[in-house]
């Protein structure tokens, strides 16, 4: 029997850690699509924006591809802040200072509707999230938000410099505390 067991050691490795999973903010299959015409502003004001509330979050979609920002303040933002924004997949999202001109509401007066929770809709390569009640998350590329009254989370890419910081990880669900990028599959809306 001992000649049995006197083979070659086999050394179990331990698997790679798997990288950080897509948040669930940003999870479209659990979320049911809106119509996306009955956010979108038509006055020649409006300049082709789209906008919507989720909870006490008021968003602005365009007028640019890639463009959105939402109007309100986190727990965890600056005491100058009064939203966030990202710029065209190109910067941020960073926090909108109260002494900036930048316009969440549609300025012919457009009544945002609310995305209801559990909804996702999708304009100009933005896709924005109600996931929970007064909870927005929204997702261009490789950047996106996610607003709530007690915490914020801002995704970009690795080594970027053109974004606010995050805050301290303890603010934060365990979930989200230690990464910052998105997972390159699923796809950034189109």
């Amino acid at each position: 029997m001992l000649g049995l067991l006197a083979g070659p050691a086999v050394i179990a490795e331990a698997a790679p850690a798997a990288g950080p999973g897509l948040p669930a903010e940003f999870d479209l299959s659990r979320y049911q699509p809106a119509n996306p015409t009955q956010f979108r502003a038509l006055a020649y004001s409006d300049n082709g924006g789209a906008f919507l509330r989720a909870g006490r979050w008021l968003c602005r979609i365009g007028p640019g591809y890639r463009y959105v920002g939402c109007q309100g303040r986190p727990a965890t933002a600056p005491p100058t802040a009064r939203g966030a924004a990202i710029s065209g997949n190109q910067q941020g999202p960073w926090w909108v200072p109260d002494w900036s001109n930048y316009r969440f509401a549609a300025p012919s007066g457009f009544r945002a509707p609310t995305l209801p929770v559990g909804q996702r809709v999708t304009v100009a390569g933005v896709t924005c999230t109600a996931p929970r009640p007064d909870v927005v998350a929204c997702r261009t590329g490789a950047r996106a938000m996610i607003l709530t009254p007690a915490w914020h989370k801002f995704f970009f890419p690795s080594g970027d410099t053109a974004h606010s910081p995050n805050p301290s990880p303890r603010y934060l669900p365990a979930r989200l505390q230690y990464w910052n990028q998105l997972p390159a599959q699923p796809s950034a809306p189109k």
